[in-house]
């Protein structure tokens, strides 16, 4: 099962939400989830089974905060218990002010079958798309941060949180990322830097949208189209629990 969800909240009138505040929701999602699904979280150790963030969304003139799940279970013990906290107030401790969350903007819900299904079943083969980096996304390789949009290290990441909570649709063929981040080139993009703040460090990563074209066999392009699908729901790159690499993949490029 994929879950994700948005809230409207409200913040104090002088206040501006930023990309960072992720990480101060992440405590504030601790608090309301409790301990026992928290100790459960921290024993995920390999990959993290859910993603949130807190963003600007534009086109309806609202801070958004989004919490995506990628298993029945991490949709049971965060997604629903968030549900009982419309028309709330929630206060951000380390902020010193409350938010209220005021209603569901939107609610999906899929599963890694369908996400497949829609792709592979389909008439439509991918010719390529827009992915929208809602806030500051990251890699890390070698010990040091990676601030460009690298393709391997974008199919990498997806594989990766795709192999592991898909055990029935994996894909397991030896060095994938290699092939499909030759089988792709960025066609256009708009990005820029942005500092995410954590407690003790700041990291930099890239933000803005970038178009992705296709270019091998149909198999291939099927893969490409189903993994960056499923970007939305998984996030890319690191930290994606604590605010950073959400996605949005909202066209198809013809």
């Amino acid at each position: 099962m994929l879950r994700q969800i948005e809230l409207q909240i409200q913040l104090p009138q002088d206040i501006r939400v930023n990309s960072s505040m992720g990480s101060v929701f992440h405590g504030v999602l601790m608090d309301i989830i409790g301990s026992e699904t928290a100790n459960w979280l921290h024993a995920q150790n390999e990959s993290r089974p859910f993603g949130q963030c807190v963003y600007f969304n534009r086109e309806l003139n609202q801070p958004i905060w989004r919490l995506s799940a990628l298993s029945q279970e991490a949709a049971e013990r965060i997604i629903d218990p968030m549900l009982n906290m419309l028309n709330s107030d929630i206060l951000l401790k380390q902020k010193g002010y409350a938010v209220t969350v005021e209603s569901i903007i939107s609610d999906k819900i899929s599963s890694y079958q369908q996400l497949a299904d829609d792709v592979f079943l389909s008439d439509e083969i991918p010719n390529g798309g827009s992915i929208n980096f809602l806030t500051p996304t990251s890699f890390k390789r070698e010990g040091n941060y990676v601030v460009m949009p690298e393709l391997y290290l974008i199919f990498q990441s997806l594989l990766k949180r795709w192999n592991y909570f898909s055990p029935k649709n994996k894909l397991l063929e030896q060095d994938l990322e290699i092939e499909l981040a030759r089988s792709c080139f960025i066609s256009s993009y708009a990005l820029h830097s942005q500092v995410f703040s954590l407690e003790n460090s700041k990291i930099t990563g890239f933000k803005g949208n970038m178009n992705i074209r296709f270019r091998a066999n149909e198999m291939v392009r099927r893969i490409l189209g189903m993994l960056l699908s499923y970007s939305q729901y998984s996030g890319i790159g690191i930290k994606t629990a604590l605010g950073m690499g959400a996605v949005d993949y909202p066209r198809r490029i013809a």
